[in-house]
């Protein structure tokens, strides 16, 4: 059964369910497992586990599912294999360690090269409104999906989920640093390098629709940090690297790459990096990037003010901040 505060993409224990989806051609094209249904009126830390299949020998760019979303934002970690993206009149390469951020209306299409592990991290999608109540009908009726009736039922549910395909695409061969849509550590949007821990942004609060922003923390070993004693936002951490302790309440996790820990409203909750580390905030609701240029403005023109421990308390606070950082 799932932890309600630990979820490890690679264990069937983390999984709601389990899917499959077909290309029009009748490929297989993806076993998805979904470990969080979208929650709150901005539908965040919704979290699918998803194996993305090469086309079969012979497939076009015609077969090329190009689309885009009227409605949400998908984060999609790289975490295993490469493809092609198609996005914005581009094709670029895209490998293991990338993110993509696709925003609404960004039409997208991929080709595969490889099995590929994504890892999505997604908020504000129109999806299926039967989605939320498969679990349910997992554990009542396991067999529901050999129904015939089934998949036609499916049909009619997902046909108003703001998804619209788009005609074959046109593009140019482009470097990937030169595509928006595709995130990586080593191009941060911004870094702020602090005792053991650098800080890095990967997306912006203005591309999300001011919900939420994404950071990495690259972490040194016996790096340790604390939110403060009644967080009053829920956070949600993804490890990419190394071996990371989290104490949530009084429960005690290891977390390796692949692994999220979930710390909910009122929690306290402790971070140690057990060994050289990268975390990534997947949840985003603080401002940390108003914090960080603030913090950095104090330092730089009132470093009186930045002699009193109260001064970044109080900077924590204004700015929604639940890690005693900096």
């Amino acid at each position: 059964m799932a932890h309600p505060y630990f979820k490890d993409f690679n264990s069937e224990d983390s999984w709601l369910y389990a899917t499959e989806f077909m290309r029009p051609n009748g490929d297989r094209g993806e076993i998805q497992r979904t470990l969080n249904l979208p929650e709150g009126p901005d539908r965040i830390f919704y979290m699918t586990d998803s194996l993305m299949l090469p086309p079969s020998e012979g497939s076009t760019i015609a077969d090329l599912h190009l689309h885009e979303h009227h409605v949400g934002w998908e984060i999609f970690f790289v975490d295993e294999g490469s493809m092609d993206l198609y996005v914005n009149g581009m094709k670029v390469l895209v490998e293991e360690g990338s993110i993509l951020h696709l925003q609404p209306y960004e039409a997208h299409a991929m080709l595969f090269h490889s099995p590929v592990k994504f890892r999505l991290f997604a908020h504000g999608l129109t999806i299926n409104p039967y989605t939320e109540v498969i679990p349910t009908l997992y554990a009542r009726d396991p067999d529901f999906r050999d129904d015939p009736e089934y998949p036609e039922m499916a049909r009619r549910g997902g046909s108003d989920t703001g998804s619209y395909g788009r005609e074959v695409p046109v593009w140019e061969e482009a470097e990937v640093e030169k595509c928006t849509a595709v995130r990586h550590i080593s191009r941060p949007l911004a870094a702020f390098k602090l005792d053991g821990v650098t800080a890095k942004m990967i997306s912006a609060r203005w591309e999300n629709g001011g919900v939420c922003e994404m950071w990495a923390y690259e972490m040194e070993k016996g790096y340790a940090v604390k939110t403060k004693k009644y967080s009053t936002l829920q956070q949600l951490y993804y490890v990419t690297q190394g071996q990371v302790k989290f104490t949530v309440f009084d429960e005690e996790f290891i977390a390796k790459p692949g692994c999220v820990v979930r710390v909910p409203k009122l929690a306290n909750c402790a971070i140690e990096a057990l060994t050289d580390a990268v975390v990534y905030d997947t949840g985003g609701l603080p401002r940390m990037q108003a914090y960080m240029l603030d913090r950095a403005s104090i330092l730089q023109y009132s470093p009186e003010l930045a002699k009193d421990p109260a001064t970044f308390d109080s900077l924590r606070e204004k700015f929604g901040i639940q890690l005693q950082i900096g």
